[in-house]
């Protein structure tokens, strides 16, 4: 019936496997759980303890091949009609995870199902504040909120999907490193009008990077986003950061915003290491620095 479907980087999955492997249990129903390892360096022997698990595999590759073609290559193991894809770095918010994603697939037609993600209440330690205070405000989103925008708020770290889906659309292996493959492949779901439903169903996200990883991270994902622009897979019309950039370049701005961010980078990065990171200022950082990008 259901493929559960994990790409695995540099994380301990135990715990996720298990809480998985107990709820599919009661379930009553025929499953998999498959994990691609990407080349990890960290918990490689650790995760091998899953295996004594049943109905579970763990393929490890020699080479790191980004975040889309390993989610092809997790498709292209599975063997059942529904795939459900989570990140390796999340557990289920509910005892009722699974249950909450079979009758969905009883009642409903479509093929898509995005069940959201929230984040720990309890602040964590300094050095990871800007990640969790971005997933506070950012991706942890109502389902009257991620309904309205249902593509944009589309999600890859937890989410159901037909399998014959893969047919029309697949995630786009032109990008390897990390950003935006989740939203370029909700924009091919758009645009073969297949629908996405939000529903709350959400799992936890407990891989936090540190505020210097993040920071790298959104820089490599902006150095992306300006890859699949030049190439026209991804355009400004649905996309804040390219729409404001846009019209930055109409008014010839662009410049001006170049120096800005080689003098007053380290500034910002200041302020988003500390201990009371500011969102405005996180922006403002990511346009600069995609302004820089184009200089």
């Amino acid at each position: 019936m259901i493929s559960i479907l994990i790409p695995v980087y540099n994380y301990n999955i135990e715990n996720l496997i298990t809480t998985l492997n107990f709820q599919l249990s009661k379930a009553n129903i025929e499953y998999e759980i498959i994990c691609i390892d990407d080349a990890s360096e960290k918990y490689l022997n650790e995760n091998k303890i899953n295996f004594i698990i049943p109905n579970f595999r763990l393929i490890e590759l020699k080479t790191n091949v980004g975040r889309s073609k390993i989610r092809n290559l997790l498709v292209k193991e599975s063997k059942f009609e529904w795939l459900l894809f989570l990140d390796a770095d999340v557990l289920p918010d509910n005892k009722k995870f699974i249950n909450n994603y079979i009758d969905f697939i009883k009642k409903n037609s479509n093929r898509v199902c995005c069940g959201g993600i929230v984040y720990q209440r309890n602040k964590p330690e300094s050095n990871k504040l800007l990640r969790w205070v971005y997933g506070k405000k950012r991706e942890e989103i109502l389902v009257s909120k991620r309904a309205l925008n249902p593509y944009e708020k589309f999600s890859s770290a937890n989410i159901l999907i037909n399998k014959s889906i893969f047919e029309n659309c697949s995630f786009n292996e032109n990008i390897s490193k990390y950003g935006y493959e989740d939203l370029l492949f909700a924009e091919d779901l758009k645009k073969n009008k297949i629908s996405i439903t939000h529903i709350y169903n959400p799992v936890c996200h407990f891989g936090l990077d540190n505020n210097l990883i993040f920071l790298e991270k959104t820089k490599q994902a902006l150095e992306n986003l300006n890859f699949l622009r030049n190439n026209n897979l991804l355009t400004g019309k649905s996309i804040k950061i390219l729409k404001i950039f846009n019209i930055i370049k109409a008014i010839k701005l662009n410049r001006l915003l170049v120096r800005i961010f080689i003098i007053f980078h380290k500034s910002f990065e200041y302020n988003l290491k500390s201990n009371k990171p500011n969102l405005i200022v996180f922006d403002t950082y990511k346009l600069l620095y995609f302004c820089y990008l184009n200089k």
